[in-house]
């Protein structure tokens, strides 16, 4: 995902562990105990994903991954710093942190700057349409034209991954050098210019009391996976967590979560929308 609601100019750091951070590098420390110290960037104002608490700690469906994954894994502690968007992703390519998770798309250009586990989970998108509308899916806009995307945007490869899964609906998808704002979008829309906003219900919501006028969201009619992303030097550690991950898949932990904070199984919905692979 590009788009993130973040408001804090300078990292906040909150380290959670015992064993203090090493410098920085390119590999993770060794603690006291023989675990292999993973340092972990979390962004601080991305609820609910990840958020710094009122005690100053961070909170969230992230930060409770993260833990699974930690209690799965064997010879791995993982320690937490909550910075800003910029500072984490900066922070990661540069090796200060091992890591990164923030409800992050894989993208080409991501792909070339970091390593990317697969999916710990999904992020979903609707339509937003005038509120008389007859679209409902992805298919109803055969013929016709979303709000434009910046190509950077997750939202960009997603539409495009779903459009070489359906070769025969043929949707407009413009691109922008600048992305307009969330109501600039919807106005877009309202006024007829373009026919359907590719976005999430969430971030419809954060922005519908402004509008002055109503909209009408669809059902999720499209998803893509959300990424960790590694420093590149982070091999070993991606293969690890990528195995926890299958296990916490299958073992209920990951689809409990998503319950608790989305009150849907994402991996369920994922697969009906043909985005998440089949159960054997």
């Amino acid at each position: 995902m590009t788009v993130k609601p973040f408001t804090i100019a300078a990292a906040v750091a909150v380290i959670i562990a015992t064993a203090p951070l090493s410098a920085c590098g390119s590999s993770p420390s060794a603690s006291g105990d023989g675990a292999t110290v993973v340092r972990f960037a979390l962004e601080t104002q991305d609820p609910p994903y990840s958020y710094a608490g009122e005690d100053g700690t961070p909170k969230g469906f992230d930060v409770d991954v993260l833990k699974a994954l930690d209690r799965e894994l064997g010879g791995y502690r993982f320690e937490y710093s909550s910075v800003d968007y910029q500072t984490a992703l900066a922070g990661t390519k540069q090796g200060r942190y091992d890591a990164l998770i923030g409800a992050f798309f894989a993208t080409p250009a991501r792909a070339k700057q970091y390593l990317l586990s697969k999916p710990y989970d999904y992020y979903f998108m609707n339509l937003v349409v005038p509120e008389e509308s007859p679209i409902d899916s992805l298919q109803d806009l055969d013929g016709k034209t979303l709000d434009p995307i910046v190509p950077t945007d997750g939202r960009y490869t997603a539409i495009q991954a779903w459009l070489k899964r359906h070769p025969d609906i043929s949707i407009t998808v413009p691109t922008v050098t600048s992305q307009e704002t969330f109501p600039d979008m919807f106005r877009a829309v309202h006024d007829g210019t373009y026919d359907a906003v590719y976005l999430s219900k969430a971030q419809y919501d954060g922005v519908a009391d402004s509008l002055g006028f109503p909209m009408k969201v669809t059902a999720p009619v499209d998803a893509a996976g959300t990424v960790i992303l590694y420093d590149n030097s982070q091999r070993d550690l991606r293969h690890a967590v990528d195995g926890a991950i299958d296990r916490l898949v299958d073992d209920g932990t990951l689809p409990k979560l998503n319950q608790r904070y989305f009150h849907q199984d994402d991996f369920a919905l994922a697969r009906q929308l043909g985005v998440a692979p089949r159960e054997s």
